[in-house]
């Protein structure tokens, strides 16, 4: 049976409720597939290998979003609010990676550690004595906006509009790549959305008093030789980590969780040795990488399995089809948390590799590692709601209750 018909991210039933079968048939019999459903012509890239190399060649496909041109086609995929590094390429993107590895240094990581731990426990508290719960916004979500708001120094009372903002962001996200042509109701709720926050931020950063010890203030003034970032860099900076720090890493947490459902005999051993959760965690990043594919562009003709890739094209890497082929992986379908080496590229490869790895990790296996100890079992009560786009692993809703371990650790 062929999958062909189901490999579309935004219009396919199929593939949003399961992509990994559809993801499995194209990495073995398209490991290169030209498709041309959407605004623009794009070419899927599927084996892990392949991947690889591709992220680690930004001299033949870069990230810089100014290639897919301007217009319509642009505005449908948000150009405006990607005047960061994770869209820029050459010298732009070393100045802006250089600027924000300063912010996010191991140290000032390190620092975040007591407060992840404070409203992880607080979470807990709240989750263990409340019975049937949502995991996505009364835990995870939790977790995470605190996080964010500690990060960019914002008023954790404005996090539920800004949550609202990102999720009109994230439906929008790849429009030109998956549909035939513009939905102009879904293109105007994105630059509705990114307009606001657009707004919110420009008034929020001249806002006298606004937290300088926030990680954020960091990016204000901390280019080479005194240069600052530009507005619009400093406004597209913000939002790239929310939606990076927010989304991802709630995603990242709630699919934990749905893991141990999946695989309870994983789950029983976890709660046995906790010492194998930050194992868990990148296993869980291999299977359930919140991200399922980014976007690169090519600045030659690239010949790949008998494919011609022409110069300009957009290039869809597929991240969670890399982290199951089973030419790196044994029993990739499989959740091992102790499985080693453990090479996933979730977080990317290479200059563009995620700069909010180490936080992401913090904050999951801490969440981890308080589920596996002061839970005896996590029940999911109802079905999951599962998100409009399928180029994330995420749910929007999945009510659950968490049973409390007979001797809390």
């Amino acid at each position: 049976m062929s999958f062909l018909h189901q490999f579309n991210a935004l219009t396919s039933p199929e593939f949003r409720a399961d992509p990994y079968p559809v993801l499995a048939f194209m990495r073995e019999e398209h490991p290169v597939y030209h498709l041309s459903p959407g605004l623009t012509d794009s070419w899927h890239i599927f084996r892990y290998e392949d991947v690889r190399q591709l992220l680690l060649s930004p001299d033949v496909f870069s990230s810089d979003r100014g290639l897919q041109g301007g217009g319509d086609m642009a505005d449908a995929n948000l150009s405006f609010l990607f005047n960061n590094m994770i869209s820029a390429s050459g010298d732009k993107h070393r100045r802006l990676r250089m600027i924000a590895n300063r912010a996010f240094m191991a140290k000032a990581i390190e620092a975040l550690r007591p407060a992840v731990q404070n409203v992880v426990d607080t979470r807990m508290e709240i989750a263990l004595q409340t019975g049937d719960f949502d995991l996505v916004e009364d835990f995870a979500a939790q977790i995470t906006v605190a996080m964010i708001c500690e990060v960019l120094g914002l008023p954790p009372e404005d996090m539920d509009q800004i949550r609202q903002w990102t999720a009109v962001l994230g439906d929008n996200s790849g429009a030109v790549t998956w549909l035939p042509e513009l939905d102009p109701a879904l293109a105007e709720r994105g630059r509705l959305a990114g307009g606001e926050m657009t707004a919110y931020f420009r008034d929020f950063l001249s806002r006298p008093g606004w937290s300088g010890e926030a990680l954020f203030a960091a990016f204000r003034n901390a280019g080479p030789e005194g240069e600052q970032l530009s507005e619009a860099e400093l406004l597209s900076m913000a939002m790239l980590l929310l939606l990076a720090g927010n989304e991802t890493t709630t995603n990242l947490i709630t699919n934990f969780v749905r893991l141990l459902d999946a695989f309870p005999d994983q789950a029983a051993r976890l709660r046995a040795d906790p010492a194998l959760a930050d194992g868990a965690v990148e296993e869980t990043l291999r299977m359930r990488n919140s991200i399922r594919n980014i976007d690169r562009f090519a600045l030659q003709d690239v010949e790949m399995h008998g494919v011609t890739i022409p110069k300009g094209a957009r290039v869809v890497v597929w991240l969670t089809a890399a982290n199951r082929d089973p030419a790196v992986f044994d029993d990739p379908d499989d959740f091992k948390p102790d499985r080693s080496p453990n090479r996933h590229l979730a977080f990317g490869q290479g200059a563009h590799m995620c700069l909010g790895a180490a936080l992401a990790r913090m904050e999951t296996r801490t969440a981890a590692h308080a589920i596996l100890t002061r839970t005896s079992r996590v029940e999911l009560t109802a079905p999951p709601q599962l998100g409009v786009n399928a180029n994330f692993d995420n749910v929007t809703r999945q009510m659950v209750r968490f049973h409390p371990a007979e001797t809390p650790a």
